[in-house]
């Protein structure tokens, strides 16, 4: 999963509008960006395997820090706190609504694992690498993997298009068309691109467009506006 954890990112935009659409698409990926940062360091542990699965390469043989069950919980744990206490410290929001956003928050974090449990293959631990690890194993079906990236995407868009509408620039009233208009490109094309040749390469690709989509979803988001309830 990759495209489509943006799903959940769009989708908590309806659920709370307030809630901000860079600090989702962080929140979504952010135990991968942990991964990245971690295999560089030799934390955690990858190996590019020609034919491991259709969609990709990638054992992904050891992650107990980032891709377990528990591990996302208390991941999911900290962010809610970090961005109650730092980010929305100075926000005139009362204290039930700054619990929302930041529960929203801690949601998308959790998320990442229960999507990536149907896509993975058995990867996931639950506590620690030693113990039991789970997966549906997925990316053996390119065509079915791809259809729920797409699907899931799809469904988020919508959902974020019914709790926003558009502003009075080119960006407020297209940007963000032609943005999930390319994720959705993303979705398709993603399980095409070559194989990194080095983890270092991987890594800092990946982390580049983490953040590259993360800072352009928040710019268009900002130059949409709420629809009033």
């Amino acid at each position: 999963m990759f495209i489509g954890h943006y799903g959940v990112s769009f989708a908590f935009k309806k659920a709370e509008p307030k809630t901000p659409l860079w600090a989702s698409f962080v929140g979504v990926q952010f135990v991968d960006i942990l991964f990245m940062i971690f295999i560089l360091f030799g934390i955690e542990g990858i190996r590019f395997v020609p034919g491991f699965t259709e969609m990709n390469n990638f054992d992904l043989y050891y992650m107990p820090i980032t891709h377990s069950l528990v591990g996302g919980i208390c991941w999911s744990i900290l962010c809610f706190l970090i961005f109650k206490f730092v980010f929305l410290r100075s926000k005139p929001y009362s204290d039930s609504l700054k619990n929302k956003i930041s529960g929203l928050i801690g949601l998308t974090v959790l998320s990442h694992y229960f999507l990536d449990l149907p896509m993975h293959t058995q990867d996931l631990p639950i506590l620690f690498d030693s113990g039991p690890k789970i997966g549906f194993g997925l990316w053996h079906n390119k065509i079915l993997s791809i259809t729920i990236e797409v699907t899931l995407t799809l469904i988020g868009l919508i959902l974020y298009f019914r709790a926003t509408k558009p502003g009075t620039t080119f960006g407020g009233k297209y940007g963000m068309q032609i943005f999930g208009g390319i994720l959705l490109v993303l979705a398709i094309a993603t399980p095409y691109f070559p194989t990194p040749l080095t983890i270092p390469e991987f890594s800092i690709q990946a982390l580049v467009g983490y953040l590259a989509l993360a800072l352009v979803a928040g710019w268009l988001d900002n130059k949409r506006l709420p629809v009033e309830s």
